[in-house]
């Protein structure tokens, strides 16, 4: 019996077979409003930073550090942890924030033990990969992991628990793939991932888990089609 809370090793996902710059744009255009995602990370993150210390960061799922990008950006001086279970999607980020105080660690950040600590967790586009279970005790991790006052950024792929809204907002999801796609390669690599490799939650049930691991002060940030960003306080 398989008790891995992940659905999926790295090997079995697109990015393991591009560079990070095919990878970016593919995403972009797989996910519909991953750039204003991105905006309202980088706003809220702002927000946050400008009245709170914020010097040890811990980002799960790096990717091609896109996101933590984002981030340095706005505080060079501070220490990222990085955790990511992709080999080819770390060298990328090790490229791009080579410049930046980065620890990696590699390795499924479902299975390993976390640092405490930190002032800020951050997780775009990658927690989908979690089974329901696995999204709980990861959250009750995250929630250890931060200082008190810490801040968890969450942005992902989330479902409804209406069933039309699921249901219309998925359609569009599609759409907006077949719409968008680099080339017919893309589409079906993108349409196979979406339909039947992510695990998307309510977001009403995630929140309610995310209270259940003690966060107090909950909020979703942005919200489009499948597309969601929520702010988790300690």
């Amino acid at each position: 019996m398989d008790d891995r809370t992940t659905n999926v090793a790295a090997g079995d996902l697109n990015y393991d077979s591009y560079e990070s710059e095919i990878y970016d744009d593919d995403i972009r255009r797989s996910i519909p409003g991953h750039d204003e995602l991105h905006k309202k990370f980088e706003e809220v993150a702002r927000e946050y930073i400008a009245s709170n210390k914020v010097e040890r960061i811990l980002e799960l799922g790096i990717g091609t550090g896109l996101t933590s990008e984002k981030i340095l950006k706005l505080i060079p001086t501070a220490s990222l942890t990085a955790v990511d279970f992709s080999e080819k999607m770390m060298d990328g980020a090790k490229k791009r924030l080579s410049k930046y105080n980065v620890a990696y660690i590699l390795g499924d950040y479902a299975e390993i033990n976390l640092d405490d600590d930190f002032d800020m967790v951050i997780s775009v586009i990658g927690i989908h990969h979690q089974k329901d279970e696995g999204k709980k005790k990861l959250f009750r991790k995250i929630y250890g992991s931060l200082k008190s006052g810490g801040v968890f950024i969450f942005g992902d792929l989330v479902t409804y628990k209406a069933k039309t809204k699921a249901a219309i907002n998925d359609a569009q999801h599609f759409h907006h793939l077949v719409e968008h796609a680099r080339n017919e390669p893309s589409l079906k690599e993108w349409a196979y991932h979406h339909k039947f490799l992510n695990l998307l939650a309510p977001i009403e049930d995630q929140i309610d888990w995310l209270k259940e691991a003690g966060f107090s002060e909950i909020s979703v940030a942005y919200e489009h089609l499948n597309t969601a960003l929520i702010i988790a306080k300690k």
